[in-house]
């Protein structure tokens, strides 16, 4: 997905973020917990979170890394004037960035950030591999890179249930939303990167929405919708209907449909073998 398109779908959905981003605020919450349990507050001086949103994340670990230099980046701008409001609104402040984590690594300086978060971001980097051999290079000695993602079981049934539309109506399949990574690929990436003492947890999670539309609505509202699909109108349409029908009868219970999210929550630590002398 283009950036720049990203970067205005985010910001138009900076006010209804919070209302429906349900599993990102579960998973806020659990990076919290890995990132203070992991890191004492009397050691980091400087941290970044990289991707905050509306600073879900930001005021949790605000209130336990008080007294530490934090910052906070996000690409859309919509979303760091919310996340200031947020945050101001309880009386915390932090230094919020406009910037692309994609370019904005390689024009820093090595060795300046005692810790490194994320919270449902690094699905929307567009060269992971690459950008986390820079945040490898931000990072000092042994200090921590921890964050949380979507993994590819992710919207399994839409994605079957699109599959199926396809086929139906005699089209080649195409990819509606985002191609997850999987843990074993993070990992590799990481240890490419020059991280070590690498773990990784994982937890399916399913939420049940009153209709398809629904769900659709809800992930529209985050900013989240991204598709390889650019036909409109009647075929449009029609891949939309059958896909609904084919979801609803295949998946549906009482209560509606089920959602499945595949969340990865993963911890690293920079080698302290690692050189700076890294090509961007």
């Amino acid at each position: 997905m283009e950036k720049a398109r990203l970067k205005s779908r985010f910001s138009q959905k900076a006010s209804s973020y919070d209302r429906y981003a349900l599993v990102q605020k579960e998973m806020a919450g659990q990076l919290q917990k890995l990132t203070c349990a992991a890191v004492e507050p009397d050691r980091v001086a400087r941290l970044l979170e990289v991707g905050c949103g509306t600073a879900g994340l930001t005021r949790m670990l605000r209130r336990h890394f008080a007294e530490s230099a934090y910052q906070s980046m996000d690409i859309a701008r919509g979303m760091l004037e919310q996340a200031e409001h947020n945050l101001q609104a309880e009386g915390m402040t932090c230094e919020f960035l406009h910037a692309d984590i994609e370019e904005w690594v390689w024009e820093q300086p090595p060795e300046t950030y005692d810790l490194i978060v994320s919270g449902a971001c690094f699905q929307w980097l567009a060269h992971p591999a690459k950008t986390l051999r820079g945040m490898a290079k931000l990072l000092r000695p042994g200090a921590p890179l921890i964050f949380s993602t979507f993994g590819p079981a992710t919207f399994q049934e839409l994605h079957a249930s699109f599959g199926y539309a396809h086929r139906c109506l005699g089209q080649n399949e195409v990819r509606h939303g985002l191609s997850f990574v999987s843990s074993e690929q993070w990992e590799r990436m990481l240890r490419d990167a020059g991280m070590e003492d690498i773990r990784t947890t994982t937890r399916k999670a399913v939420l049940s929405y009153p209709s398809v539309v629904e769900f659709l609505h809800a992930v529209k509202s985050i900013g989240a919708n991204a598709s390889q699909e650019r036909e409109k109108g009647l075929g449009q349409r029609k891949l939309l209907a059958e896909m609904i029908g084919y979801y609803e009868r295949t998946y549906a219970f009482d209560h509606g449909i089920p959602v499945t999210y595949d969340l990865l929550y993963i911890q690293a630590s920079r080698s302290r073998n690692l050189s700076t002398n890294m090509e961007s």
